[in-house]
């Protein structure tokens, strides 16, 4: 195996492992961890012109082994007599399809990687909104339970101050209705008194014409 086919090779063993470092059921704060590492480092945002350029590249040798390979199988069509040939030719053959699948399948996979860190990423924020929702939904909530408590409150307030004016006014209709009786009553002492002293002016008028 070549250098750069080698190189692909790593290639493809480092998307395996971050395919499976994706999909496995790690604990949701780390997995947050090291996605906002991801998208916000600048090592990986500096990178990502050369890991453009690498697939690029493996695009070209997918390309260059898929050629390699349709000549070969063009190949088969004329006779081979000899056998070293034969072998050489089939060795040919395996090793250029060896390199079209392995290019494949690396594309294939840094396809499938793409979408599967979009998606995650996507649903990481969708919990994060959801937690936020919940959040507000709950302070709402709490927030709702207090103004129905100070209105119960204020409501129970009223019924007191309510009930102190009602006696008050009864307290009132009471004073009144003694003011009345006081009055009614100086009335009639004052009507007594004058009744009294007519009749002592009336007795002492009579007692001087007696003398």
């Amino acid at each position: 195996m070549t250098l750069y086919y080698f190189l692909v090779f790593v290639l493809l063993v480092v998307e395996c492992l971050a395919f499976v470092v994706l999909i496995l059921p790690f604990p949701r704060v780390w997995r947050r961890a090291v996605l906002r590492w991801v998208s916000k480092s600048d090592l990986v945002a500096r990178s990502q012109i050369a890991i453009k350029f690498t697939f690029i590249a493996v695009l070209i040798l997918f390309i260059d082994a898929a050629n390699r390979t349709f000549s070969v199988q063009n190949q088969e069509k004329t006779d081979i007599n000899d056998t070293r040939a034969e072998v050489a030719h089939h060795a040919k053959k395996f090793y250029n399809q060896r390199n079209m699948y392995l290019t494949g399948f690396t594309l294939f996979l840094s396809l499938i990687l793409n979408r599967t860190y979009v998606l995650v990423v996507e649903l990481l924020a969708a919990e994060d909104n959801l937690e936020v929702i919940k959040k507000q939904a709950t302070n709402q909530s709490k927030e709702q339970l207090r103004f129905v408590e100070i209105e119960e409150r204020m409501r129970n307030e009223i019924e007191a101050l309510s009930k102190e004016l009602e006696e008050e006014k009864k307290k009132e209709r009471d004073f009144e209705t003694l003011k009345k009786q006081a009055n009614q009553q100086a009335d009639e002492y004052n009507r007594l008194a004058d009744e009294y002293n007519s009749l002592e002016r009336q007795g002492s008028s009579e007692s001087k014409k007696t003398s």
